[in-house]
């Protein structure tokens, strides 16, 4: 993973990073001030911020002040540290999802409808709210159908969406449902997903002031990814794979921060 964010170094222009749940509706500019960074690791997630851990491929584990712990994505082969009360899985692909879920995780959210509707969820836990904006997922057969979802983690007023294996741009009414975004775990893949040209039309959409890359395990991923995003953002790289952040510690203006993690 280190050997292949030398590359993206070399690309990289740094600049400093600049209670209860967030109030992600509806979609408005919100002023503050850029504070500065701080992403030492602690036992504890300080007041008025969440920890995010990049787990690997597009699991991220999101901890809130109040102690609770959300993972997206869940697979069931990825290491996990600690249990979380909350997952995640966007879609049934395999390194999305899975069947054998510990007893005792208490809440399983599933992208998708097993029986075919749409699924929908609103749950709150804490300080913390997890919702989902049904999308399409292209089938082998290329057609579309509502197998995926976005989710979005709204916690110390700050809300965060998992983009998920997203395969189109999305309507005026899914960007109206997703409200105001600060933080988005973004798949840079190039083609499992969208190409890049897709998903940066996808980030104009929803805005987002930090980009933390993920879904990127595939030659010449990262390469590609920063050679289009370093003429949009700044691109950094953290040394590790956690940060604590809270709302005045988001940038100001949008840039893309990799984390290290585990594929």
């Amino acid at each position: 993973m280190k050997a292949r964010f030398a590359a993206v170094f070399m690309l990289a222009s740094w600049i400093g990073l600049g209670p209860a749940l967030a109030t992600c509706f509806p979609i408005a500019s919100v002023p503050y001030a850029i504070a500065p960074a701080s992403y030492a690791r602690t036992a504890a997630v300080p007041a008025e911020h969440i920890k995010i851990t990049y787990v690997g491929h597009a699991s991220f584990m999101i901890e809130s002040a109040a102690g609770v712990r959300v993972l997206t994505d869940h697979n069931g082969y990825l290491p996990l540290t600690a249990v979380p009360d909350i997952v995640t899985m966007n879609n049934s692909h395999d390194s999305h999802y899975t069947d054998f879920v510990d007893e005792k995780i208490k809440h399983v959210l599933r992208g998708w409808d097993p029986a075919g509707g749409v699924a929908r969820h609103n749950l709150f836990l804490k300080d913390l709210r997890v919702r989902n904006v049904p999308t399409n997922l292209t089938d082998i057969s290329g057609r579309m159908a509502n197998g995926n979802s976005m989710f979005v983690f709204e916690s110390a007023d700050l809300c965060v969406v998992h983009i998920s294996h997203l395969h189109h741009v999305l309507s005026k009414q899914q960007v109206g449902q997703l409200g105001r975004i600060d933080i988005a775990f973004a798949p840079i893949d190039g083609w499992m997903t969208m190409s890049h040209s897709e998903l940066f039309r996808v980030l104009a959409q929803i805005k987002p002031k930090l980009i933390i890359p993920m879904h990127y395990g595939f030659e010449g991923a990262v390469e590609a990814f920063t050679a289009k995003a370093k003429a949009l953002y700044p691109i950094r790289v953290h040394g590790s794979d956690t940060i604590e952040i809270s709302l005045p510690k988001v940038p100001h203006h949008t840039e893309v921060l990799f984390l290290q993690g585990q594929w």
